[in-house]
């Protein structure tokens, strides 16, 4: 898979989801009321860890920005292309679908917040404060980086009213192509997960 760095690309980020039977305790039923991404976008940052985008009247475009997961670079480290979700999917959406998977795995049953039986289940709020991929460029490799970073807002289920819980991977390749780039934000999206369920009281 190729992924010029001067074009756009397109690709989902997908995970496994965990199996999931039906649990009898209350205590184990979650629902997850919301998941808000609140990262800001800057048209030129120093730092390419920042979120960006080439063209910078699209950092106004709600459209754009949920979707917006990294900008690739050219050899010498210049922003160029931006690497987006596909229409129809967010960066909400993948970060709902990580924190789900960790909830299922610690033990939870997650219950949809327009169930009947979700308003007595524990409620779960998630900020989304950083996910972003960025590259470095090397003499012999260029590195791809990925960082997520969220808030967890539940006293029963993370122990207090905000906590902050983050997933990071880092990629040495010869070529930045798509493929790399979906190696490098699947690996941060796993390890976020695995984090997350550290976070969590089991049931």
């Amino acid at each position: 898979m190729g992924g010029c760095a001067a074009t756009r690309s397109t690709f989902d980020v997908t995970g496994k989801s965990a199996d999931q039977g039906t649990l009898a305790s209350p205590s184990a039923y979650v629902t997850i009321v919301r998941v808000t991404d609140r990262r800001m976008f800057e048209a030129s940052p120093r730092n390419p860890s920042t979120p960006s985008l080439e063209k910078p009247e699209d950092i106004n475009n709600r459209a754009i920005t949920a979707r917006a997961i990294a900008r690739k670079r050219g050899g010498y480290g210049n922003a160029m292309a931006d690497i987006l979700l596909p229409e129809g999917r967010t960066v909400e959406l993948v970060v709902r679908e990580a924190v789900t998977k960790a909830l299922r795995e610690k033990g939870y049953n997650v219950l949809e917040p327009a169930s009947p039986e979700a308003a007595k289940a524990l409620p779960l709020e998630v900020d989304i404060q950083q996910f972003w991929m960025w590259m470095t460029p090397g003499f012999f490799a260029i590195t791809l980086e990925q960082r997520g970073i969220v808030t967890l807002n539940s006293v029963a289920l993370v122990g207090s009213q905000a906590e902050v819980v983050q997933g990071y991977a880092k990629v040495s390749t010869i070529a930045a192509t798509d493929e790399e780039w979906r190696k490098t934000i699947t690996l941060g999206v796993n390890d976020l997960t695995e984090n997350v369920k550290r976070k969590l009281r089991s049931p």
